[in-house]
C-alpha cells in the first residue's frame, strides 16, 4: 500500500514559508557591504537580483505542480537532467543554506552590539587570533580572529543544531506570526523615515559603473535565497496547482517591494561613508531619528529574522544529504534517522558542524558572495530541467501551472546567471564552479555505479481516491481514523453499524496517521521508518479483514503526516465523507482544551457527523441515549439504535432530563420530557424504545448516575464553541471520566455554518 504525505500547507503557509526564509541577512546585513560595491544604485541591485531570481521561480512553480513531492529543486534537476546534474544541485543547495545560515548567525549577533554597549559590555575584542590567512590562488587575505560576538553565534547555533536533532515542534503558525511581526516593523520603519530622506543621498547614482552594480547584485542575491524553499515540502501542500505558483510568486513580489523600499531609505537617511562600511545599517538607519527603543525593535526584528533563518538553514539543508542518500549518491550513513527523536541526526550534526565551521572561518562578505554563487548554480540548473522536461514532454508530464513566456525566460535565468558569475570575486567563482566540478567528479567516482537512471524518470504519483463516475450516486462514507489494535475492531463496527442505519451503498474509509517532526521530511519517514510502517500496515490489514467479516465496503488510507487533527479533517473533505468515527480518550490533557486538540478541532470544523467513542466494547449492552431539544439529540438516538441493532440482547433506553427550579409542576415537566423523547424519535424513525424522564436540579450529576447503569451511553453535542458555553465542557469530560461504558459523543453536520474567519481560512485554504 502506497503510503500518501499529508497536505496540510495552504496559501497563507506558501507565503509565509517564502518569506520567512527570505528576510534575514539580505536586509539586516547586506545592505551596508553592498552599497561599497554599487553606491546608491544598490537599491537597483536589490531589484535585479529578484529578477535574475524570477525565471528560477516561475520554473520551480511549473515542476512543483508537476511533480508535487518533497525533495524540490534536487528531485526537479534529477528527474530532468539526469543523477549527475542531481548531485550538483543536491551539494550545492546544501551548502548555499548552510552558507546563508551561517551568515545570519554571524549577522544576528553583530546586532546585539547596540545592547551590550548599552549595558557598558565590551564585545569587540578577539578571544582567539588573530591568524593570518592567504591565497594568492583565489584571492583570499585575511586575518582568522574569533571574537565574542562569534562565540555567542557559535552557541547559538549548537543549541539550533540540538533542538533540531530533538525535534522540537516547530508550527507553521509560529512561522506566520514571525513574518507578520517582522513586516510590521519594518514597513513602520519605511513610514516614519520618509520624511527623513535626504535628496542629494541618490547624487552619483551610478557612479561605481556597471562592474559595482552587478558585484552588488551577486551579493545580494542570497537575499532571495528562501524564495524556492517551499519547494522542498511540495508534497505538503493542498492545491499545488494554485497555491504553489501563486504563493511563490507573491512572496516574491513582497519581499521585492519591501527591501528596495528599506534600502531606499537606508540610502536617504544615512550619510553614505557610514553606510558603506555598516554591519548593522538598520541600526544606522534608526538611531539618529528614534533613539534606543526605535533600535530596539529593529534588534528584535533582526533576531527573530536571523535566528529563524538559521534554524530554517539547519533543517532544510539536513534533507538533502537525506536525499541524496535515497538516490544511492551519498553513503547510507547521512540517512540515519534516530529511533527515538525520528530525526536525521547523522545530517543534522554535519549541517550544523560544517555551519559553525563557516562561522568561525570565513568573513561575512565572502560568506554572502559563496553562497550566492551556489545559488546561481542551482538556478540555472533548474531553468535548464524545466527545458528538458518541456523538450522531452513525457506522457505523465502535466504541470497545473505552466510557465508563460518559455522557453525564453528560462534561457535569460541561465544566460544571466552566468553573467553575474562573472562578475564576482575569485573566491566565490572558485566555490561556485568547484562544487559543479567536485558534484561531477563524486558523481562519477561514487554514484555512478550505485545508480541506473538517466533524466526525467520516475512516475507523477497518483491520487488513490477514486472519483465517483459521473451520474452515479455517492456510498453513505464514513471516515475511520485508527491508531490502536485494542480499539480497531470496537470503532469500525460501530462505523458500520452508524452506515448500515442509512439506506444505500455504504463504504467505510480507514485511515492512518504517522506523525513526523518538523525536522524530518515526510518522504524521509516514509523511507527508514520501516518498523513504523510496518505496524500501521498490519493495522490496516486487519482493519480489511474485520470490513470482510462485517460484510462492508471498506478502503484504507496509509498517511504519514505532521498534525493528526488536520490530516483527518482533510481525509474528511477529499472523501465527501458523511461521518467520521474516532476514538477519544475521555479527558483532556490542558486546561484550554474542551476534549482534546484533535477532537476539538473534528468538533469544530468537520463538514459532517462526527462519532466521538470511549472505552469500546464487544457488545453494545444496555444503551442509552441522552434525549434534549436541540439538533444535536436526534443524531444521538439514530446513532444508539443502530448501536442496539448490532446485538439481539441489546435493549434502548432514551433519557430527557427536565431541570426543576421549583416553579414548575412536576407532572407537567415529565409530560414535556416525554414529548421531547416521542418527537425525537419519530424524527428518525425509531421505534422500540424504553423512555424515561428525570427531574432534577443538578444535570450533571444526574447525568453521570444514568449513564453508570448502562453499558453505552449516547449525547448530543455541539461544536467546541458550544460545548464550551454548557457549562465550560464540564459535562461531557465528566461523563468520560467517571462513566465506565462505552461512551459516544456525536454532533451532526447540521449547524456547522463556518464564522467569516472559518470562511476566509477556506478561501486561502489555511
Amino acid at each position: 500500500m502506497a503510503e500518501e504525505l499529508e497536505r496540510d500547507l495552504g496559501l497563507v503557509a506558501v507565503v509565509a514559508i517564502s518569506m520567512g526564509a527570505m528576510i534575514g541577512s539580505g536586509i539586516f546585513i547586506l545592505p551596508g557591504l553592498a552599497m561599497a560595491e554599487a553606491g546608491p544604485s544598490v537599491i537597483l541591485a536589490f531589484v535585479i537580483a529578484a529578477l535574475l531570481v524570477l525565471p528560477a521561480a516561475i520554473s520551480i512553480a511549473e515542476l512543483g505542480t508537476a511533480m508535487p513531492e518533497a525533495g524540490g529543486d534536487y528531485i526537479f534537476i534529477e528527474r530532468g537532467m539526469g543523477p549527475g546534474a542531481g548531485t550538483i544541485a543536491g551539494l550545492g543547495t546544501w551548502l548555499m543554506l548552510m552558507f546563508k545560515g551561517a551568515l545570519a548567525l554571524v549577522g544576528g549577533m553583530l546586532y546585539l552590539g547596540p545592547i551590550f554597549d548599552r549595558l557598558g559590555v565590551d564585545v569587540s575584542g578577539e578571544l582567539v587570533g588573530p591568524f593570518p590567512i592567504e591565497s594568492a590562488a583565489i584571492g583570499l587575505s585575511y586575518a582568522l580572529e574569533i571574537t565574542y560576538l562569534e562565540l555567542i553565534a557559535v552557541v547559538i547555533g549548537a543549541l539550533l543544531i540540538t533542538i533540531n536533532v530533538v525535534g522540537v515542534k516547530q508550527t507553521g503558525g509560529l512561522q506566520k506570526i514571525l513574518v507578520l511581526v517582522m513586516m510590521f516593523i519594518l514597513g513602520g520603519f519605511v513610514a516614519l523615515s520618509m520624511g527623513n530622506i535626504e535628496g542629494g543621498s541618490y547624487d552619483g547614482f551610478f557612479e561605481e559603473g556597471a562592474v559595482g552594480l552587478f558585484a552588488a547584485t551577486a551579493m545580494v542575491l542570497i537575499s532571495y535565497g528562501g524564495v524556492t524553499k517551499v519547494a522542498a515540502v511540495a508534497e505538503e501542500i493542498k492545491n499545488p496547482g494554485r497555491n504553489l505558483p501563486l504563493g511563490l510568486l507573491l512572496s516574491l513580489g513582497l519581499t521585492t517591494a519591501l527591501y528596495a523600499l528599506i534600502v531606499f531609505v537606508l540610502v536617504g537617511v544615512v550619510d553614505a561613508e557610514t553606510l558603506a562600511g555598516s554591519d548593522i545599517p538598520m541600526v544606522d538607519g534608526t538611531e539618529p531619528f528614534f533613539g534606543f527603543i526605535g533600535v530596539l525593535l529593529i534588534i528584535v526584528a533582526a533576531m527573530f529574522a536571523l535566528i529563524s533563518t538559521a534554524n530554517a538553514g539547519i533543517l532544510t539543508a539536513s534533507r538533502y544529504p537525506f536525499a541524496l542518500s535515497r538516490d544511492n549518491l551519498l553513503p547510507d550513513e547521512f540517512a540515519t534517522v534516530s529511533d527515538r527523536f525520528h530525526t536525521p541526526v547523522t545530517a543534522i550534526l554535519i549541517t550544523g558542524g560544517a555551519m559553525l565551521f563557516i562561522i568561525i572561518t570565513l568573513p561575512v562578505e565572502e560568506i554572502a558572495k559563496t553562497a550566492g554563487a551556489f545559488q546561481i548554480v542551482v538556478y540555472i540548473l533548474v531553468c535548464l530541467s524545466l527545458i528538458a522536461f518541456r523538450r522531452r514532454d513525457p506522457e505523465w508530464y502535466d504541470p497545473d501551472f505552466r510557465s508563460p513566456l518559455y522557453p525564453w525566460i528560462q534561457l535569460f535565468g541561465v544566460f544571466a546567471g552566468l553573467g553575474i558569475i562573472t562578475q564576482m570575486d575569485l573566491l566565490p567563482q572558485v566555490g561556485g564552479i568547484g562544487i559543479a566540478l567536485l558534484g561531477a567528479l563524486w558523481y562519477w567516482v561514487y554514484g555512478r555505479p550505485r545508480v541506473d537512471r538517466t533524466g526525467i524518470v520516475g512516475e507523477a504519483l497518483i491520487d488513490t481516491v477514486e472519483p465517483t463516475p459521473e451520474g452515479g450516486e455517492s456510498p453513505y462514507r464514513v471516515v475511520v481514523p485508527v491508531a490502536s489494535p485494542e480499539t480497531e475492531r470496537g470503532l469500525i463496527r460501530l462505523a458500520a453499524a452508524s452506515a448500515a442505519s442509512h439506506d444505500g451503498e455504504a463504504e467505510l474509509v480507514v485511515m492512518n496517521v504517522i506523525t513526523v517532526p518538523d525536522q524530518t521530511s515526510l518522504a524521509q519517514e516514509v523511507s527508514y521508518e520501516q518498523e513504523r510502517i510496518d505496524r500501521q500496515q498490519e493495522l490496516l490489514a486487519e482493519a480489511e479483514e474485520i470490513a470482510t467479516e462485517l460484510d462492508i465496503g471498506l478502503r484504507t488510507r496509509a498517511l504519514v503526516g505532521r498534525d493528526v487533527g488536520k490530516t483527518v479533517l482533510h481525509v474528511i473533505e477529499q472523501e465527501n465523507a458523511d461521518d467520521v468515527v474516532m476514538g477519544w480518550s475521555g479527558t483532556r490533557k490542558r486546561r484550554d482544551r474542551v476534549l482534546g486538540s484533535n477532537i476539538d478541532r473534528l468538533i469544530e470544523q468537520a463538514p459532517c457527523e462526527v462519532t466521538l467513542v470511549r472505552y469500546v466494547e464487544e457488545t453494545a449492552g444496555d444503551v442509552v441515549a441522552f434525549v434534549g431539544e436541540g439538533p444535536y439529540s436526534s443524531i444521538a438516538v439514530r446513532k444508539a439504535a443502530a448501536i442496539a441493532r448490532m446485538d439481539d440482547d441489546a435493549t434502548l433506553t432514551l433519557v430527557n432530563v427536565q431541570t426543576s427550579d421549583g416553579s414548575e409542576e412536576t407532572d407537567a415537566l415529565v409530560k414535556r420530557g416525554q414529548e421531547i423523547i416521542d418527537e425525537t424519535a419519530r424524527s428518525v424513525d425509531v421505534e422500540g424504545y424504553e423512555s424515561n424522564v428525570v427531574v432534577t436540579d443538578d444535570v450533571e450529576s444526574e447525568l453521570v448516575k444514568i449513564g453508570r447503569r448502562y453499558d453505552t451511553v449516547c449525547l448530543g453535542v455541539s461544536r467546541v464553541s458550544s460545548v464550551e458555553r454548557l457549562l465550560s465542557g464540564a459535562i461531557p469530560e465528566t461523563i468520560g471520566e467517571q462513566v465506565p461504558g462505552t461512551i459516544l459523543l456525536v454532533r451532526s453536520r447540521d449547524g456547522t455554518e463556518r464564522s467569516l474567519r472559518a470562511a476566509i481560512r477556506k478561501r486561502l485554504s489555511v
